[in-house]
This record gives structure tokens, C-alpha cells and sequence, in this order.
């Protein structure tokens, strides 16, 4: 499956046909739709997903303890890796600070979620194996950043 097609084409039918009074930005629909952040404020939704998007690059990357190595970082870290959407597929061994994706006995890390589609198809549940699930968290940042003034740098 590719990542990044089906995020574009969640996106658009969540703007087009689920939400066809209120268009969201890209952030805006991955922290409601993917991380399940309610805010009900565009700013604050963006601003989380940016957070959380920025936490799980450092965890891909293997570069939590660059990424904390500023308070800013370390707080939102710490705020992010105990949200429900990553507390569940973190392991840390000894320190949270050096967290990787859970990789126990096969682990399926699950998305879960009414407004993913792919190739018109409504998915609901995505069951993704270590390796899939860094190239979602890549695809889910590529999906993020373009819009042109949109980063997930700290």
C-alpha cells in the first residue's frame, strides 16, 4: 500500500465530501483523524500534530536524545510518547528518553480511523508490521510538509 496516496486521498474526500463547509489543513486532519487529538482550536490541532509528527521522525531517525536535548523538545517529548496514539507502540527498555517502535514478537501496530481510504475504499483499520509502520510515519511527515509553509522542524 502507499502511504502517502492514501493520506492524499483520505484528505481529500474528508475535506470534499465529510467536511464540504469546513476545509481542515493537512495538520489539522492528521491530529483529529490519525493521532485523535480534540481541540476543537485549528491552531492548537496543528501545533499538536506538528509536536507529534516532529517526536516521531526522532523516534524513526533513532535521534530522541538530539530531540530532547532542548527544553522545548524534552517537553513535548514527554507530552507526546504519553499521548494514547504513541504510549501504545513505544518500548524504552531503561529510558524513555531513548524510546524505539515496539518490536515484540511481531508487534502490529494499528491505525485506526473512519477517514482513511484507499482506492475508494473506506479502511477503518490499518494493521501495519514494524517495518511498514516507519514508512506510515515517514509518509504521514512527507504528507504534513507539503504545504508549502508547513515544517516538522523543532
Amino acid at each position: 500500500m502507499n502511504y502517502l496516496d492514501m493520506l492524499e486521498e483520505s484528505y481529500a474526500l474528508y475535506n470534499l465530501e465529510l467536511k464540504p463547509c469546513e476545509h481542515i489543513s493537512r495538520l489539522e486532519f492528521i491530529s483529529e483523524c490519525i493521532f485523535g487529538f480534540d481541540t476543537y482550536e485549528d491552531e492548537v490541532a496543528c501545533l499538536m500534530a506538528k509536536k507529534c509528527l516532529q517526536v516521531c521522525r526522532a523516534i524513526n531517525d533513532r535521534e530522541t536524545f538530539q530531540y530532547i536535548s532542548t527544553n522545548d523538545g524534552n517537553l513535548w517529548y514527554l507530552i507526546m510518547v504519553n499521548m494514547p496514539f504513541l504510549s501504545e507502540k513505544i518500548e524504552w527498555g531503561t529510558s524513555i528518553r531513548g524510546a524505539w517502535w515496539d518490536n515484540n514478537n511481531g508487534k502490529v501496530f494499528i491505525v485506526q480511523s473512519h477517514e482513511l481510504y484507499y482506492k475508494g475504499e473506506q479502511l477503518g483499520r490499518v494493521e501495519l508490521n514494524r517495518k511498514n509502520w516507519a514508512s506510515f510515519i515517514d509518509a504521514m511527515i512527507s504528507f504534513s510538509v507539503s504545504d508549502s509553509h508547513l515544517t516538522t522542524s523543532t
